[in-house]
């Protein structure tokens, strides 16, 4: 994410304190916001596996009208390599239903992972503190 960003400061969350703290602060420039990722992989099976801290940070953080997402790769059935991997974007909101539905849950957009258009994506994320 951080190569593929270059417009935004991604900085690494690791917290064994509080629990369910998203992977990433993603600050962008221009508005001067930032919003909260979670990076999750889906290698087999259709679960995403959302901790109930997680779960809980996202639902909260929706209420307050503080955007977080959810980042998933997805590898589809007899997926073999990265490349035939899916990119998907999840809002923190979608969290209670992600974690009981997996990914089939309606994302707010998904790309092939070997065309993923990352202005896009940082402009969904912005779309959220606009």
């Amino acid at each position: 994410m951080k190569e593929n960003l270059p417009a935004c400061h991604i900085t690494r969350i690791e917290s064994r304190v509080n629990l369910g703290i998203p992977d990433c602060l993603v600050a962008f420039k221009v508005p001067g916001e930032f919003v909260m990722v979670e990076l999750k992989v889906v290698r087999r099976g259709r679960k995403v596996a959302l901790s109930p801290h997680q779960v809980s940070f996202h639902a909260k953080h929706a209420d307050m009208n503080c955007p977080t997402y959810i980042l998933v790769q997805y590898f589809p059935p007899k997926a073999t390599r990265t490349s035939h991997s899916e990119l998907r974007l999840y809002a923190g909101e979608q969290a209670i239903e992600l974690s009981m539905r997996g990914i089939d849950t309606e994302p707010i957009a998904a790309w092939p992972w070997t065309l993923v258009p990352w202005e896009l994506v940082r402009l969904h994320m912005l779309d959220a503190v606009d």
